[in-house]
């Protein structure tokens, strides 16, 4: 029995559709940037991408779910970028300075991410924000295990609770929005980058 394979016309539907769910996600995050959270209608979202509100039912059953979809698929690239950096990363500072670099990256002010971190879901149907726990608390992982190693290293204090610091530093990036100068200035981005590093490895204090 031969090999069967997918029609050429199923093929291109699903290409289709594919690249039209795309533009829907594409089109609510832009949406959602301009009116920094998600005050904006399904009706808006299939105005713009030219499409019957019927049609994006189609693959969004409601604003939730196409909201939730924004976020996971913003959440999940962070995540697989952060994991390539680390496992690639020659050194635990290396790794850190790295994964601190694209979470600033993710989280510019006016990013989805930041938006919900910053203001909340408060106005779709379906839960959003355990969803953005669950990768966030991922990446908190990450950093803490890198922190950890960093000890070894001989770069990060043995006593340091590692996952304080953790926390505190992508704790940092999900406030942004409110801390945003009104630029989204590249100097702007590395200068904060670089303050929260000399944040970990000198700290604030003095010795007593």
């Amino acid at each position: 029995m031969g090999v069967q394979t997918d029609h050429p016309a199923g093929q291109t539907r699903t290409r289709k559709s594919a690249a039209t769910r795309e533009k829907i996600m594409a089109t609510a995050t832009e949406l959602m940037v301009e009116r920094r959270g998600t005050g904006f209608q399904l009706v808006e979202v299939s105005e713009r991408c030219g499409m019957s509100k019927g049609s994006l039912y189609y693959y969004f059953a409601d604003k939730g779910v196409l909201v939730q979809a924004v976020f996971n698929r913003a959440l999940e690239d962070l995540v697989a970028d952060i994991e390539a950096i680390v496992a690639q990363a020659p050194s635990a500072r290396a790794a850190i300075l790295g994964l601190v670099e694209a979470v600033s990256r993710a989280m510019r002010p006016a990013s989805p991410l930041t938006l919900a971190l910053a203001h909340g879901i408060w106005d779709v149907e379906h839960e959003v924000l355990p969803h953005v726990k669950e990768h966030l608390e991922r990446i908190i992982a990450i950093l803490e295990a890198q922190l950890e190693r960093a000890k070894g290293e001989g770069i990060v204090r043995a006593d340091t609770r590692c996952h304080f610091v953790a926390v505190a530093v992508i704790g940092a990036f999900a406030i942004t929005e409110y801390a945003d100068s009104g630029t989204d200035d590249a100097e702007d981005t590395e200068a904060f980058v670089h303050g929260v590093l000399d944040m970990i490895f000198h700290g604030i204090g003095v010795e007593a």
